[in-house]
């Protein structure tokens, strides 16, 4: 969105704000390198899923070597990988003329929509005016009440990008896309995978989130070839965590969707060497303050625009896009968004010959890129086949 600002035919001056390390984005800690910029809210796992085809565990541990040395190997490749798509992004930036700027935007108390106070990692602040905003600032993962999370041996979606060693066996909980992308990976890995789901039918939980019945189905399938175990109708009752002894096993206590026995033969409990909640998103909102601006938000935190999407603000020059509208939180209908709202910003100065053909009334009829949060329907993502095409 901020490239195409940027770019001919609208010239604008961007500047583009970003706080990587406070949204659980993939850093180089030797260098201090933000590897995330230009890449999507799940990078690493699009990176850990590229080094599992690039390089062969079971091979490397053929030819005698450690669990440690095979996933030194691993990290370095995605690291390297992560690495070369930051440093493309950022010389993209540099010859577009975009300011780019690592901190913590915030409205400004007093400032109206127009006005945001940037605070470095060494705390200095700097007051920033713009024209228009656009809000992207992504998402984080919901965190359920009871689950014993420590960024060692208990993740969530993000802070499994600080796992540090090879596992020998996964448990999952989740039905979404992260999960079950999560889930290969680590079967590519050479780890014996268990995915746990409330919903006794896993294609109904990704027809949920907007999939193909037929692809749904086909994808479940696919797990269920690779070896990945799936536990239906089931939810973890108890997590026994070892906090003398790292190698050994978590233990799992499974009960079935709402509590209750399982039905006879159905495993009573998982064991494993870690545990990865991935039961969903939130929006990155609470420390926007937003309310100062006068943007709403739905229950959820998410931002709530129109069909030109526009946030409600003082001054009527609020956009916003991606994962901090909500549902669906995908990459592919963010990045749509994001290119969406800066051509409505700005087709009003240029030719829709020179933009590409797009006006608010058009926009305003395609409606399914603003059907977010609170009002997302799954079956807007399929309302026009060419949108987001398979593959």
């Amino acid at each position: 969105a901020a490239l195409l600002a940027a770019r001919a035919p609208y010239n604008k001056k961007v500047i583009l704000i970003d706080a990587p390390r406070n949204s659980g984005a993939l850093m180089n800690e030797a260098t201090g390198e933000d590897l995330s910029i230009g890449g999507p809210t799940g990078l690493f796992s699009k990176a850990l899923r590229d080094a599992g085809k690039r390089i062969s565990v079971s091979s490397l541990k053929g030819m005698g070597l450690r669990d440690d040395s095979v996933w030194n190997e691993v990290v370095t490749s995605c690291l390297e990988l992560a690495s070369s798509n930051a440093r493309d992004t950022v010389r993209q930036l540099e010859y577009a003329g975009i300011t780019y700027v690592q901190g913590n935007a915030a409205f400004a108390d007093s400032g109206g929509s127009s006005s945001l106070f940037v605070t470095a990692e060494d705390n200095s602040i700097t007051t920033i005016q713009a024209s228009k905003i656009l809000l992207a600032s992504g998402s984080t993962p919901f965190r359920p009440g009871g689950i014993p999370f420590d960024g060692k041996r208990v993740f969530d979606s993000d802070s499994i990008n600080t796992l540090s060693y090879l596992p020998k066996s996964v448990a999952i909980v989740g039905s979404g896309i992260i999960a079950i992308e999560f889930a290969k990976i680590f079967k590519n890995l050479g780890a014996d995978v268990t995915l746990i789901i409330r919903d006794d039918i896993p294609r109904n939980a990704l027809m949920k989130i907007g999939l193909d019945k037929d692809i749904a189905a086909t994808l479940v399938a696919d797990l269920v070839r690779s070896g990945i175990k799936i536990e239906r109708g089931a939810q973890v009752k108890k997590f026994h965590v070892p906090r003398d002894n790292a190698k050994a096993p978590i233990v799992l206590d499974i009960e079935a969707k709402g509590g209750g026995t399982r039905a006879s033969g159905a495993a009573t409990t998982v064991k494993c060497d870690i545990y990865l909640a991935a039961v969903g998103r939130k929006p990155n909102t609470a420390s926007l303050n937003l309310q100062a601006a006068g943007v709403k938000t739905d229950s959820y935190g998410g931002v709530e625009v129109d069909c030109e999407l526009k946030a409600t603000s003082t001054g009527g020059n609020v956009y916003a896009a991606g994962d901090v509208l909500g549902r669906p939180f995908l990459a592919s209908t963010g990045m749509a968004q994001g290119f969406a709202a800066v051509r409505i910003m700005f087709d009003g100065e240029a030719s829709s010959a020179t933009s590409g053909g797009y006006s608010n009334s058009d926009m305003c009829s395609v409606g399914d890129l603003s059907m977010t949060g609170d009002s997302f329907d799954p079956k807007s993502l399929a309302a026009n086949p060419f949108a987001f095409p398979v593959g």
